[in-house]
């Protein structure tokens, strides 16, 4: 077999041939210039994928960020629903502890116990009409 660097005759030579370096030239250029190409598309394939990918994440992070913010409102409205709620019922139950202390200071002056009750039950009608009369004023004035 002959080396690269012999001629057909067999003589040895130290220094190629001008058309083995022509080749040789010849397809070192066109492999890099096939590498580089390649390299620069490789580039750009992977930089448009890239920038697609941190589109879609960043495009899921508002949209995650919509949704909590979503979320804290609608735990607003739940708030102001209990608490509208609550004024409701609290409106309703001023009405009816009105009419309850309207009965308390009825009893109070026209309510009379029998003749001959024992003291004691005086004592504890006059001290239970005391506290329902006070508890509803406090829940009327409160």
């Amino acid at each position: 077999p002959r080396t690269a660097f012999e001629s057909e005759e067999g003589l040895g030579t130290s220094f190629p041939s001008p058309l083995h370096i022509m080749v040789v030239a010849t397809a070192a250029a066109a492999a890099a210039s096939a590498t580089g190409g390649t390299g620069i598309t490789l580039f750009d394939y992977n930089r448009k994928n890239f920038l697609y990918d941190r589109k879609l994440r960043q495009e899921t992070e508002y949209q995650i960020m919509d949704f909590r913010i979503k979320q804290a409102e609608l735990w607003r409205e739940d708030v102001k629903d209990i608490v509208g709620l609550t004024s409701v019922k609290m409106d309703t139950y001023l009405i009816v502890n009105a009419v309850q202390l309207g009965f308390c200071v009825m009893a109070f002056c026209e309510g009379r116990l029998a003749a001959g009750t024992p003291t004691w039950i005086i004592g504890a009608h006059t001290l239970s009409l005391g506290g329902a009369f006070m508890y509803l004023l406090m829940s009327v004035w409160l």
